[in-house]
Order: C-alpha cells, then structure tokens, then sequence
C-alpha cells in the first residue's frame, strides 16, 4: 500500500501491483468500500497490466475531507493520482458507485480513458429499493451484526453467494459493524451518489464499454445494464446469472474473463 498527497490536505491512499510498462487498469470502488475488495482482480490482471487500486477520498487509508463532494470530484482525485504516477491514459473498470465516478472520468477527461467498464451501476437513480433498505445500506441507525445480515447483507450479496459462502459473509458483516465508515465520510459520499446523473452527457461517451450486471442484484435494477449499453455508443451488456450486487465478488471468475476479452479487444458475451 502507497499514500500520494494529491492536492494539500488530500491524501489518497492505493495498491499499485503489475509489470513497470504494461498498460494500466484503475480499479474505482463502490460507496463505503476499500481497495482490498478487488482482490480477486489484483490477482488476476496483474501478471498483464499495471493495476491501480485506490482508496477513494473519505474511505479506507485515504483522507477524511469534510466539505462539500461531486463525483467529478473523486474522478478529478484519479486524475490527480494518474498524475502524480506519471500514467498518461489507462483503462477504468468502476463497481457500483465506482461506476459513476468512472463515468465522471471519462466524460470530463475523455483523452485519459482507454476502455471503460461499468459494473452494478447507474447514470443516476436506478434503484427500486425503499427507505428502509436505503437507510441500512447507508448505515444510518447503529447496527449489529444479526442486523447487518438480516438488513444490509441481502443488498449486497445475491442468495447462491450467501448461502455457499455463509462463514466469509459473517466475517465481512462483523468487519463493517466493528470498524464502520467515518460518519462525516460516509455522508459526503453518499452526497455525491445522490446528487449524481450523467443520462443526458452519456451519449458522448467514444470509448469501448463493457456494462456488468449482476441478475440477482437487489441494489441496482438489472435491466439497467442493457439501458446503459443502449445510451452508450460503442457499448454491450452483460448480466451474469445468480450474481449479486457485488458481481465481482461473487461471480469474479465469470466477471475477470469477461473484462480480460473486453480489455484485449475481443468479443464479450
């Protein structure tokens, strides 16, 4: 793990692993999560491409900044970090709300994005979800642990993946109840997911996009992949069948050799 100080006052902190030279994949995490969920991507795409991995702005190593957040805001921090490493263009791969800020990346700075994946994600408010499961899933009342799987969990994993792997998701629901999100930064961030809607800019968009989607995912709509592909020139959808929400976790097998065939340029399906 690495921390770069890219603007006075904002540290962002990062895993950088792969080949000096290869081309570069930047992996952009969802609202309240760290770097360390892209394990299974490290792991795999390290070997061909120079993977960057950070922590965004209020979460994990990175800094708490109690003002006012956009998602331009966090796309700017990659550019920033792009930046200070010296990578010129490199290709963006974002989960859920991570999608968004990739979005953002692309469309503000189309020159610094090579191919683009959109995983679980939106161009706005594409959620059928009610209040009480926005309110656990951003955390708001205090919870425990049964509570957290019983509210929150159920979001976040589809029901193959929870019943398979039932010990590592009580692990996971202990982790987030025992060292939950600063409070300042959970809120700014989910400021900036609120506030977020790129449908018109879309269309703009001239770069290879591959849209993921989980077929189990009770966060963001499904269907909404393929809505994403449609606005999106140059763009196909994949959903994956009895995945979740966290489409990369739980189905990174199917998630990676999709991604690895978009990325060199071959067909998806």
């Amino acid at each position: 793990m690495a921390v770069a100080t890219i603007r006075p006052g904002l540290d962002l902190s990062y895993l950088l692993d792969g080949p000096e030279g290869a081309e570069v994949l930047v992996l952009i995490t969802g609202a309240a999560s760290q770097k360390e969920g892209w394990f299974r991507q490290v792991r795999h795409f390290r070997d061909r491409y120079r993977v960057l991995a950070p922590d965004n702005r209020c979460m994990g190593g990175s800094s708490v900044v109690d003002e006012p957040l956009a998602m331009r805001d966090m796309a700017e921090d990659v550019i920033l970090l792009l930046d200070h490493l010296g990578v010129a263009r490199a290709h963006v791969f974002g989960m859920s709300m991570g999608g968004k800020i990739a979005q953002e990346l692309a469309l503000g700075w189309p020159d610094r994005v090579e191919r683009l994946v959109l995983a679980a994600t939106s161009a706005g408010t594409a959620s059928a979800l009610g209040e009480p499961e926005w309110a656990a899933l951003r955390h708001a009342p205090p919870v425990t642990v049964d509570d957290y799987l019983e509210r929150v969990v159920p979001l976040l994993f589809g029901p193959a993946y929870r019943e398979r792997f039932a010990f590592a998701v009580e692990a996971f629901a202990r982790s987030r109840v025992q060292r939950p999100p600063h409070p300042v930064a959970i809120a700014r961030q989910w400021e900036a997911h609120d506030a977020f809607d790129s449908w018109e800019r879309l269309p703009s968009l001239r770069h290879p996009t591959l849209v993921l989607a989980g077929a189990e995912d009770a966060v963001v709509d499904p269907g909404n992949a393929a809505r994403l592909a449609e606005r999106i020139p140059d763009a196909r959808a994949v959903v994956v069948p009895g995945a979740g929400h966290s489409v990369h976790i739980e189905a990174w097998r199917v998630v990676n050799q999709a991604v690895e065939r978009f990325l060199a340029g071959e067909s998806v399906r």
